[in-house]
């Protein structure tokens, strides 16, 4: 009985210490030598439903507040719903105006999904499953990742 307690309260100390990183800002994925943060711009239901594990989220609207904490060395890569979705391209313009190193994922957290790539939450969305076809022309001043690159700086693998 002993080691079930301990286990338990392990995986709840565990479990906090995750927590507290994630709401912080902490970066919690590493490329070389280069930090990388991942941040969902969408509101906290659709977050919630499906995002990038490891992935916070923050409002759009309190991005500004939040890049106070983030560390102007780490590669800070934003997303949101698709490509049809502007909102990751202004908040990696704002912050680029910043002097943060920041991108925009423009195939947003339906080109995730679609792509066959873990996920965290049910994916209910409509969103996530309607055609995402990127534009031909890009208007962004923004640079931006594509799936496979954020997929190599995140390590992770997909369905195959």
């Amino acid at each position: 009985m002993k080691n079930v307690r301990k286990n338990v309260r392990f995986q709840f100390l565990a479990g906090a210490v995750l927590s507290l990183m994630i709401f912080s800002g902490c970066d919690l994925f590493k490329s070389g030598k280069n930090k990388v943060l991942v941040v969902n711009v969408l509101n906290e239901d659709l977050y919630n439903d499906c995002h990038i594990p490891g992935s916070i989220q923050v409002d759009f609207d309190k991005v500004a507040d939040a890049s106070k904490r983030w560390s102007k060395s780490s590669k800070i890569i934003m997303y949101c719903a698709n490509y049809a979705c502007s909102a990751s391209a202004s908040a990696a313009r704002d912050l680029k105006a910043q002097g943060f190193d920041a991108y925009e994922y423009g195939a947003g957290m339906a080109g995730w999904l679609q792509a066959g790539l873990p996920v965290v939450g049910a994916a209910q969305s409509p969103y996530l499953h309607q055609s995402n076809d990127k534009p031909s022309e890009s208007a962004h001043d923004v640079p931006e990742v594509t799936t496979e690159e954020l997929q190599q700086l995140l390590n992770v693998k997909g369905e195959q």
